[in-house]
């Protein structure tokens, strides 16, 4: 429901370029107030993820396993209202050789289908998909060529890549069981082996363009390796390795620190409150985190399992996506107690506009956006935020850049930005949060939608603020086709400046808004009068000659 004030206000507004040449007429300047939704919104890179992995053949047959377009549509159009994938691609068959052309052709098929689907991707690239004796990835000089070859395939669908996860190392690439000299096991990792691995990751980051965060399994990973600094408003968001790793948690909620993602002192150990809990809590505001539970907590009657500490903990720990298909009687628990659809709405960003107030300037109209991002986590892709101006006559389209960060959005924000505009006509506005990459720009399937009912357009990507403004800019001349005397600047503080039609002298009257006569006088084209000592209030200009040709102004 929307609800609009009963006052709308029309003034005319002379705005100040070079000597001041031109007006601008607002008019129907307003507040609305929005109505939040309790659907759950279907918004890029956020909610449930659905998990896939590459068969045998995906290295031997181009075509073969490739996520379907139309497997991918259902997914979307399903009542989970998955935007993002997880796909597992195994490298088994590449132990001590490079990736062959046609596994890199599958993979391209993949990311072509997940764009066409209107879906977005995290990848992760590992070599076991099972414990054994054997060693789970090749050695690291082979594992550094794999990710050089796969540098040109992550640059060209950066578009839909949100994350690139730490694999190579370890079974299901998670870097603990490696049974590898080079690498180390099972946690126990010696100075050279440390750096073999940061030597992974380095690669990772030069491989994997700037825009796509690496992910890693534990805390100690990325502290081991990079120092324990927390990132700050100031540091986050840079091309330092600090600034792109986050996290992925493949054990959340279960025993032993969620096994391994924190150092906890024995089984039954709650993490929360600990240096690494608090250490990925910070990080994951500006990073993702993202993962699946792995099975029942037995520890105080599966107490952490339960669906009211998972939602906690996810908004603690700032969850973006979490896998669906994996733990299922996990998710049986959440859905008999009632708290899936709370999990689906909040899980990554939920931004829900409150309110918008439109008022006019002496050029042009502010606009203030009050919003609340309701959601577990602030969104950690930087894209922009545009005001959308549509014509009512002609429904052509100008776009205005809003002043604002949205990786900044949480909790409440605020936002007030001035435009002077050189348009004329009528015009309903629109906000629009599109994709930063310009081949998903216009496809409203990557733009973000607000959380408030009766406001999205699905074919456009914009969000209707039911905001009507009228703008008109004239020329002083073109005024004076029609009147005999222009005053401006209106409103003004000190002085006003008499513009005539005709060049002579003309006698002028002044009145206050009850009709009493302030001042009489003559005066010439482009008089300047002293204006400072009357009372703030509204006044008219008369020509004494044309009783006709009166002008308002406004004294503040």
């Amino acid at each position: 429901m929307i609800f609009y004030n009963t006052i709308y206000l029309r003034r005319k507004y002379i705005s100040l370029l070079f000597f001041l040449i031109s007006q601008t007429i607002i008019v129907l300047g307003q507040t609305v107030t929005y109505q939040p939704s309790t659907e759950i919104i279907p918004n890029p890179q956020r909610g449930l993820q659905k998990y896939s992995i590459t068969s045998s053949d995906y290295a031997t047959d181009s075509g073969t396993n490739n996520l379907s377009v139309t497997t991918l549509n259902s997914w979307k159009t399903s009542t989970n209202k998955v935007t993002v994938v997880y796909r597992y691609f195994l490298l088994d068959a590449f132990l001590n050789s490079d990736i062959n052309s046609t596994y890199l052709s599958n993979i391209q098929t993949d990311f072509d289908n997940v764009r066409t689907a209107g879906l977005k991707i995290i990848v992760r690239f590992s070599y076991s998909n099972a414990q054994g004796t054997t060693p789970q990835q090749p050695i690291k000089s082979q594992i550094l060529s794999h990710i050089s070859q796969l540098t040109s395939i992550l640059n060209n669908n950066k578009d839909i890549i949100i994350s690139h996860q730490a694999g190579f190392i370890g079974t299901w690439g998670e870097w603990y069981y490696t049974n590898s000299t080079e690498f180390g096991t099972d946690g126990n990792i010696t100075t050279a082996q440390w750096l073999n691995r940061k030597e992974i990751v380095d690669a990772m980051l030069v491989a994997t363009p700037q825009e796509v965060p690496i992910q890693v399994r534990y805390a100690g990973i990325k502290t081991t390796m990079y120092g324990n600094t927390l990132l700050t408003e100031q540091t986050a968001y840079q091309n330092t390795a600090n600034a792109r790793i986050g996290f992925y948690n493949d054990a959340f909620l279960n025993n032993y620190g969620d096994q391994g993602t924190y150092s906890v002192a024995s089984e039954c150990t709650d993490p929360i409150g600990t240096t690494e809990y608090d250490y990925i809590s910070n990080e994951t505001k500006y990073l993702p985190m993202t993962g699946e539970t792995n099975g029942f907590n037995p520890c105080n009657g599966g107490l952490r399992t339960a669906g009211l500490n998972a939602i906690n903990e996810m908004n603690l720990t700032n969850w973006t996506t979490i896998n669906r298909d994996y733990y299922i009687p996990f998710w049986d628990g959440v859905i008999s107690s009632n708290h899936y659809d709370d999990i689906l709405k909040n899980l990554g960003y939920r931004f829900v506009l409150n309110s918008s107030v439109v008022s006019s300037n002496n050029s042009g109209f502010n606009i203030t956006l009050n919003i609340s991002n309701v959601g577990f986590a602030r969104l950690f892709k930087q894209r922009n935020v545009y005001l959308v101006l549509k014509n009512v006559a002609t429904n052509v389209i100008t776009t205005e850049l809003i002043n604002t960060d949205i990786r900044t959005w949480e909790t409440s924000v605020s936002i007030t930005e001035n435009f002077n505009l050189n348009l004329e006509g009528t015009f309903q506005l629109y906000l629009w949060m599109p994709d930063n990459e310009t081949s998903l720009e216009n496809n409203s399937n990557y733009s973000i939608q607000f959380a408030n009912t009766n406001t999205w357009d699905s074919s456009t990507g914009y969000n209707n603020l039911f905001q009507t403004i009228s703008l008109e800019t004239l020329g002083l001349e073109d005024h004076l086709d029609d009147e005999k005397i222009l005053v401006y600047p209106n409103p003004a503080s000190d002085y006003i400046i008499i513009k005539l039609k005709n060049n002579t002298e003309e006698k002028i009257e002044i009145y206050n808004v009850n009709g009493q006569l302030i001042k009489s006088t003559s005066v010439s084209n482009n008089q300047k009068l002293n204006i400072a000592k009357l009372p703030n209030g509204i006044y008219f200009v008369n020509l004494l000659n044309n009783k006709s040709s009166t002008i308002k102004f406004i004294k503040q």
